[in-house]
């Protein structure tokens, strides 16, 4: 009888939204009886709880880069990049992970891929493919499984010019952000790493105190981001080619001032610029964006507190800032983990530099600093 409900159920779902591939544990998540997907905006990164109703992703974002990425006819598949949640047998799809499966609705570029959250806390990067070569990812999205809803206490801070700003009380892809919960100094705290202008994240550190790469899974296994760096050649890749390839980092094997990216032309442009507005690369959720580096402004010393047992600082309007290190511009490394961080903003410098917030236990470097694009930093959103 219980199969049966079941059965019934999927047709039910399965007649609703047309749904037209199937992927790993699709009926263990269907016994906790989830609703339609709800569809979501065009953005590079979705938050959802665990165990909550699916999304549906609008597949027709790759054709904002691309317009023939995604033809009306085209059929299109659904693949799950990386998790960094087991969900058990060292996989990263299931009911015990943080995505318990992937579906397709609709056809071509009015279609959706389906994105249902498993049952633990996590980050994930899915993707919309067509065919199965090399360049078959067309397009991929963060998705942010958390409890954690950035409207319930958004940290309001208005800096020394007299802007105000709207900050997210943690790092984006933290799961934790510290404070009361206690949960300070943990991985789950500190976040994912970005390269400057590009909307896909790198893990972090596996423990938080170490340079200890994190393991990430796929739908047929483990591995890590260091399987997949490659050297830039120091001329950097086309965007076209970070696109097709989200879980590489792509380094230059010198210390010079290099971007990852070969576009110079409108390379200031890609993480928006004055005005600062959200643009097609910005790698945080809806409504929220890369900040400016005057977001900071009157952060010092004096006021931004540093925290030895976890390392980070505290700012009493802009919260704790853990010190989560940085992948290397030069290797594509973890380094620095527990000692200090950079943050990225929007701002760029020369050709191939982005503006930052510097600190470590001494000092704190903020407006008229800048560095190399490859580097793989944190990322502190605000309110568009």
């Amino acid at each position: 009888m219980q199969n049966l409900i079941v059965m019934r159920f999927s047709l039910l779902l399965i007649c609703t939204f047309c749904f037209v591939s199937s992927h790993a544990n699709m009926n263990d998540y269907l016994f906790d009886g989830k609703n339609v997907p709800v569809v979501q905006p065009l953005s590079n990164c979705y938050i959802i709880a665990p165990n909550s109703d699916p999304i549906a992703i609008p597949v027709n974002r790759a054709n904002e880069f691309d317009a023939s990425a995604i033809e009306a006819d085209t059929a299109f598949g659904v693949e799950l990049v990386w998790a960094d949640v087991d969900a058990g047998k060292g996989t990263g799809l299931g009911g015990d992970g943080c995505i318990a499966a992937l579906d397709t609705s609709g056809s071509g570029s009015s279609g959706y891929i389906i994105v249902y959250p498993g049952r633990r806390e996590g980050n994930a990067v899915v993707a919309v493919t067509v065919g199965a070569g090399a360049d078959r990812i067309k397009w991929s999205w963060h998705i942010w499984v958390t409890n954690y809803n950035p409207g319930d206490n958004p940290k309001v801070y208005t800096n020394t010019n007299g802007v105000t700003y709207t900050f997210m009380d943690r790092n984006l892809g933290a799961v934790h952000s510290g404070g009361s919960n206690l949960r300070w100094g943990t991985p789950e705290s500190l976040g994912l790493h970005y390269q400057w202008g590009r909307k896909d994240p790198f893990p972090a550190s596996a423990n938080a105190t170490s340079d200890t790469e994190k393991t990430v899974y796929t739908a047929g296994g483990a591995t890590t981001i260091n399987a997949n760096k490659t050297d830039n050649g120091g001329g950097g890749v086309s965007i076209a080619t970070a696109i097709r390839n989200p879980s590489v980092f792509y380094y230059c094997y010198t210390y010079s001032y290099v971007d990852w990216c070969s576009v110079t032309t409108d390379g200031d442009i890609r993480w928006g610029n004055n005005p600062y507005v959200k643009s097609l690369y910005d790698p945080c959720p809806f409504g929220w964006r890369v900040p400016d580096q005057n977001a900071w402004v009157g952060h010092t010393t004096d006021n931004f507190a540093y925290t030895d047992t976890p390392a980070g600082r505290y700012h009493e309007q802009t919260g704790w800032y853990p010190a989560s290190g940085l992948r290397g511009n030069n290797d594509g490394s973890l380094h620095y983990v527990a000692t200090f961080n950079y943050y990225w903003s929007a701002t760029p410098s020369g050709s191939y530099g982005g503006g930052y917030l510097y600190f470590d236990s001494r000092s704190v470097y903020l407006t008229g600093h800048a560095t190399s694009r490859t580097y793989g930093y944190s990322v502190r959103c605000v309110a568009e």
